[in-house]
């Protein structure tokens, strides 16, 4: 059966001082996706990490902190127990640079599906100007955003999800406040990637969106498993013959092919 059934799921997480009235009610959402995603017996589940803070000078502390994908899950939820909020400076944060790290240091299984879940309550640096610049508003957001023009991570909207699906990652969003800037920006960054964002009184909205892809990608591990090694004994793609050879319809035996290219098994 493996690796058909990896998921690979990166929490990135915003610990600085403003989230510390939220930071309880994230580390309860994310103890919670653990336990609905790790209830399904037919998922390989690893679950990983991604603190961000801000730059300097804004914050001296770290940009971000990587905790590595793992399946010893209570060793994960050992660490969302331990996280606290600090440091920080002015309102935007290192948002672009916490999606990145977690895009490009977390060791994603080959096939494995992968979920980025973003949970903070203050939009990027240079956002403001970003969707002015997009969508002709003329307002102005965040005169206190030390970097207004453009993070200095040298990261924008359109970086940070090109290389989201150059890595095959889903990013959904959880916004942990009412700040209007923030949920355009996790919005943006959700939908463009194929995910979704709600704010923290909807999390389960989330939950249940991955459950329902995983559900979907999942939905009969053992024809997959067929299908592929019939691709594979071929020795290139081709459906008609797949399904003539497993003597099945047609229509299922390409839907078990889209599922496995989508995830890089045909390559």
């Amino acid at each position: 059966m493996k690796p058909l059934n990896h998921v690979d799921l990166c929490f990135v997480i915003d610990t600085t001082a403003s989230m510390s009235s939220f930071i309880h009610s994230a580390q309860q959402q994310l103890l919670n996706t653990i336990k609905v995603l790790s209830a399904d017996n037919n998922i390989d589940l690893q679950i990983g990490l991604v603190e961000y803070r801000d730059h300097p000078p804004q914050d001296h502390s770290f940009v971000t902190r990587v905790y590595p994908l793992t399946g010893k899950l209570q060793q994960m939820q050992q660490v969302i127990n331990q996280l606290r909020a600090d440091g920080g400076g002015d309102g935007p944060e290192a948002v672009y640079s916490g999606v990145y790290d977690a895009c490009t240091k977390m060791k994603w299984r080959q096939h494995s599906c992968r979920f980025i879940l973003l949970v903070g309550d203050a939009p990027p640096h240079g956002f403001g100007t970003w969707l002015r610049e997009m969508t002709l508003e003329t307002r102005k957001y965040y005169s206190g955003d030390a970097w207004p023009d453009a993070c200095p991570s040298g990261l924008n909207v359109q970086s940070v999800t090109a290389t989201a699906e150059n890595h095959r990652v889903i990013i959904h969003g959880l916004c942990m406040s009412g700040d209007m800037l923030a949920q355009k920006a996790f919005n943006v960054i959700a939908q463009i990637t194929g995910g979704q964002c709600v704010a923290v009184s909807n999390a389960k909205d989330v939950i249940d969106k991955i459950v329902a892809v995983l559900q979907n990608e999942f939905s009969n591990l053992e024809f997959d498993q067929k299908v592929l090694e019939t691709v594979q004994k071929i020795g290139h793609l081709d459906t008609s013959y797949t399904a003539e050879i497993l003597d099945m319809p047609r229509l299922p035996v390409a839907a078990a092919i889209a599922r496995l290219g989508k995830r890089g098994f045909l390559d």
